[in-house]
């Protein structure tokens, strides 16, 4: 409670200047209560939220741009959830889906017409090179290689394993080099949650660590030593390109799609990365973008509301050029819905529907 109430002071004096300038709010929305739309995301979701804000700002020129704060995923629906009213965000972006247990604090909170909406799928993607070797990799090998500690002898050690082969004697004779997002992407947060701490999750003296943060950190801290680069996902191709022979690099799936075949993508956990495999969720390194906004934040057929835009934001969310197959956020990871789940998406948008969970 205590973090949240930080985040939420912070939050509110991000917002607090646009509040203290009534004349320029009154030119802007004379029947609202803020004059740009307050917008937060999970880390992991921070690159696709950045890009739709950014997306939407060009679109709407005449509009304040959206103030976007970006949290770990938990605070950032808590902050969400917190109330209604111009001190509170209008939108969260997420990739989860909230669960029961948010909804009912959020409607215990006041928070009750909220519109969801599946903005696309994200998926971390392992590749390398065209005509290097391609070994089939499991999360549990990708975190053994990586990881900062491993588990010997009843004691977590520094890692020092230098090959594959090391791992499993079924995997190349080759040096462990992979390149990694940087801590500033969205792509590091998704590819710690969906690889590194995936590949611990039945690493049995982890498992027993009884606090949860301390068990994370043992799964997603990486070590320091050079068999991992961090890398700004932006860099990442052409990074990819000019490192040594074998290296490993973390891709967006539309980074791999869009390289000309000068990338081949690995199979993670027995299944190869495509545009099937993931909107089948057959690949498990896999998820939802989630796009939520309060209803009861839009202005009415008068123009009373807390802020102007929410319709123009949630039809911007699913537009083509946006969400689509060459949309925008393909380049920021973003995997497009089947054609019948994106008309669907535009529906919700169109007619502001209600969640019905």
């Amino acid at each position: 409670m205590r973090h949240l109430t930080l985040t939420l002071a912070a939050l509110g004096a991000m917002i607090a200047p646009i509040m203290s300038t009534p004349a320029q709010a009154q030119l802007t929305a004379p029947m609202t209560l803020r004059d740009r739309l307050v917008v937060v995301s999970s880390i992991s979701a921070a690159a696709l939220a950045e890009g739709l804000t950014r997306g939407f700002a060009e679109r709407y020129g005449e509009t304040a741009a959206p103030i976007l704060h970006s949290l770990p995923t938990a605070r950032a629906v808590e902050v969400f959830c917190a109330g209604t009213g111009p001190q509170t965000p209008d939108m969260l972006v997420a990739l989860r889906r909230m669960p029961r247990a948010m909804i009912e604090t959020c409607n215990t909170n006041g928070v009750r017409d909220i519109i969801e909406m599946d903005l696309g799928l994200g998926a971390v993607v392992l590749a390398v090179r065209r005509g290097e070797a391609t070994p089939a990799l499991t999360s549990r090998q990708v975190w053994e290689a990586l990881a900062a500690e491993r588990h010997v002898e009843e004691e977590f050690v520094p890692n020092r394993v230098r090959a594959w082969s090391d791992i499993s004697p079924t995997l190349p004779r080759a040096e462990i080099r992979m390149m990694v997002p940087d801590d500033a992407s969205g792509n590091r947060a998704l590819f710690d949650d969906l690889v590194m701490e995936a590949g611990c999750r039945n690493v049995r003296p982890i498992r027993l660590l009884f606090e949860a943060t301390y068990r994370r950190a043992k799964c997603i801290t990486q070590r320091t030593d050079g068999r991992a680069t961090s890398v700004s996902m932006v860099n990442a191709p052409s990074a990819l390109l000019t490192a040594p022979p074998g290296t490993i690099g973390v891709l967006t799936y539309e980074q791999v799609s869009n390289s000309g075949g000068n990338f081949v993508a690995l199979s993670l956990d027995g299944v190869v990365p495509t545009a099937a495999s993931i909107a089948n969720f057959d690949y498990e390194q896999t998820r939802t973008v989630y796009l939520y906004a309060k209803r009861q934040h839009a202005r009415n057929q008068q123009g009373v509301g807390v802020v102007r835009g929410i319709q123009e934001f949630l039809n911007e969310a699913a537009s083509e050029g946006t969400t689509g197959p060459g949309g925008y956020l393909t380049s920021a990871g973003l995997v497009p819905l089947g054609p019948a789940e994106r008309a669907a998406q535009r529906r919700v948008a169109e007619t502001q529907t209600l969640m019905s969970r």
